[in-house]
């Protein structure tokens, strides 16, 4: 789009009525997301009882409007489809262009954004086809609220309740069989009835773990203080303080000024927006020790920069991007001990000697070929199986235009870089200062509320309330499972079964790989990772290994996944929409050649483990 375009849009948009209260942010972002059409005489720009798609702001030539009852009107106001803006699910009048029409067509997702941060436009909007009708009654069919429609219950539904109802029967009759105490079955039933709901998707991602937490209490397995534990924890705190921060982030238009400023930088290729975010997510994974924070900080850059790159959902362009994106968040946590709590924890499993030596950037450096493998692995996943190209020049003056109706960083923006920073820094300098990065958390959230940053309908709204119910009850689940000792009795079933390794690291490997995906299949990433670091680090120990391989090698393993209820970063993006957009085939694709690639860079790091005689 060429600077007089990009001015001339500005000028129509700021013209219109509907706009005259939004704010320079809001305004960028309509112009971020109006697309130029152009219509022959006759063409129809929209079709009464259509769905109301879109605004069009009329930039050269004439268009007439059918009212409900027959009557012509010329279009006076420079605008039509108000129907969209004001909410509508339906267009009430038919609008055909009299002559050769330019318009600009502002899409009802952009519409939606903008009225739902400013109210003004929707009551402007209704007056404005008021005025149009006349007198006249909007239809009701056109005048109802667009909602979503109730579910029906498929067939694959009604086969995931009744598995969810036989196989916790099984799964406890099972355990009374092999000898297991009653309260260990009981908590086998209730673990089989989460995993069932997850496999089967029969309700939303964050209801198992509830479910589960309730039957705990209910039939008494553990006290309240163990089963809600989580909600008592500073890892509470952690959550709703980067959430908020994240919140923050987006809403002061902070991430939208960043993306246009990247993109209006960086070449035009997929490939350095989709670096971008893989790039950012991976410097965040030194000094961010979970993967859904780090994908929580992440999220809002991924969904201005689809939005600002046009990207059409589905698309190998959007897949593209939501795969950099999730990655980001993923792919480092393996590469040092402070970028998985559960690399922590295991740590502590490790001889003195082995602590003090692996704590610090020789991890980073035994993890070299890992790292660099997986990098490589990536860029060509995405090159063969999502070879996204730009569905159009990126409009550069555009870009511009948007960051000059920003002007100069608000209040807010200040106060979310201020924020960022400082959560960072102090993350990162928690070995001089000794400040829980929980408490860092919370200054970071008493700092937003209190300076007006997050008020009440963000903090009732913008934080992802069900995602931090999700994981706390994940942790609930968690702290029930040790509090019955079933970690231990794992652990102690396992070990006895690993005399054919023998001494031998390859084989060692593969016991490892077997291990960790077998644990994962019922246990979530950080608690998987830890009862196979518990099983494996004695084996390793027991066969002249190095037992910080066995850690390693659980860490990146527990990263491989094959449903979506195994990583808290995939049922995070499920929670956020964002893999509604993909290509889901494409997606399990990807996935399952970045499982491939940890398990043969397993192998191909023992060579390099030789030769820094760390085997």
């Amino acid at each position: 789009m060429s600077n007089a375009n990009s001015q001339d849009l500005v000028r129509l948009l700021r013209d219109q009525p509907l706009f005259a209260e939004v704010t320079g942010l809001q305004l960028a972002r309509l112009v971020g997301a109006a697309e130029r059409v152009e219509l022959a005489a006759g063409d129809a720009l929209c079709a009464a009882g259509a769905a109301a798609s879109a605004l069009y702001v009329l930039a050269e030539g004439d268009a007439v409007l059918v009212t409900p009852a027959g009557r012509e009107r010329a279009i006076e106001s420079g605008h039509c489809g108000a129907e969209a803006a004001a909410g509508m699910a339906e267009y009430a009048c038919a609008v055909t262009a009299r002559t050769a029409v330019v318009a600009w067509r502002v899409p009802r997702e952009a519409l939606e954004e903008v009225r739902s941060q400013c109210p003004p436009v929707a009551a402007a909007a209704t007056i404005s086809l008021a005025s149009m009708l006349g007198g006249e009654s909007i239809p009701r069919g056109a005048a109802r609220a667009s909602k979503p429609a109730a579910k029906p219950l498929t067939k694959l539904a009604a086969a995931g309740w009744v598995c969810a109802t036989v196989l916790p029967v099984a799964a406890f009759l099972a355990g009374g069989a092999l000898g297991l105490p009653s309260q260990s079955a009981m908590f086998a039933a209730i673990l089989t009835v989460v995993i069932v709901m997850w496999i089967f998707a029969i309700v939303d991602e964050f209801v198992p773990p509830i479910v589960a937490i309730v039957a705990v209490l209910f039939v008494g397995l553990a006290p309240a203080s163990v089963a809600l534990g989580g909600f008592a924890s500073p890892d509470l705190m952690t959550m709703v303080g980067v959430f908020a921060l994240a919140s923050a982030m987006a809403a002061s238009g902070l991430t939208y000024r960043v993306m246009l400023w990247v993109l209006s930088r960086l070449p035009d290729r997929p490939f350095w927006q989709q670096s971008t975010l893989l790039l950012g997510g991976m410097a965040l994974s030194p000094v961010v020790p979970s993967g859904n924070t780090r994908f929580a900080i992440l999220l809002p850059l991924y969904r201005d920069m689809a939005s600002g790159l046009h990207l059409a959902p589905r698309s190998l362009a959007m897949t593209a991007l939501a795969a950099s994106t999730i990655s980001g968040a993923m792919m480092f946590a393996p590469m040092m001990a402070t970028s998985k709590a559960s690399s922590i924890t295991s740590l502590a499993l490790l001889p003195a000697q082995l602590q003090s030596e692996f704590s610090g950037l020789f991890w980073l450096s035994a993890a070299a070929v890992a790292m660099a493998g997986l990098l490589a692995f990536h860029f060509g996943a995405m090159r063969f199986l999502l070879p996204a190209a730009n569905p159009q020049p990126l409009p550069r003056e555009r870009l511009r235009t948007q960051l000059a109706l920003m002007g100069p960083p608000s209040f807010a923006e200040w106060m979310a870089v201020g924020a960022f920073a400082a959560f960072l820094v102090g993350t990162a300098t928690v070995s001089v200062h000794h400040v829980r990065p929980s408490w860092i958390a919370g200054c970071v959230l008493v700092t937003l509320t209190v300076c007006g940053v997050i008020g009440k309908p963000e903090f009732r709204q913008q934080i992802d309330w069900s995602m931090i119910f999700f994981l706390l009850g994940m942790d609930g689940m968690v702290r029930v499972m040790k509090h019955l000792r079933l970690d231990d009795g794992v652990a102690q079933e396992l070990a006895g079964r690993f005399g054919f390794v023998d001494g031998s690291v390859g084989m060692f490997v593969l016991a490892a790989l077997v291990t960790t995906v077998a644990i994962r299949i019922a246990l979530p990433v950080s608690a998987g990772a830890v009862v196979a670091s518990v099983v494996l680090v004695p084996v390793a120990q027991a066969n002249g290994i190095n037992p910080w391989i066995a850690v390693f090698l659980a860490a990146l393993f527990s990263d491989m996944w094959f449903f979506s209820y195994q990583s808290g970063v995939s049922m995070q993006a499920v929670a956020s929409g964002m893999t509604a957009g993909m290509d889901g085939r494409r997606y399990v694709a990807y996935n399952l050649c970045m499982n491939a690639a940890r398990v043969a860079l397993a192998f191909l790091s023992i060579p390099w483990w030789k030769w820094l005689q760390i085997q």
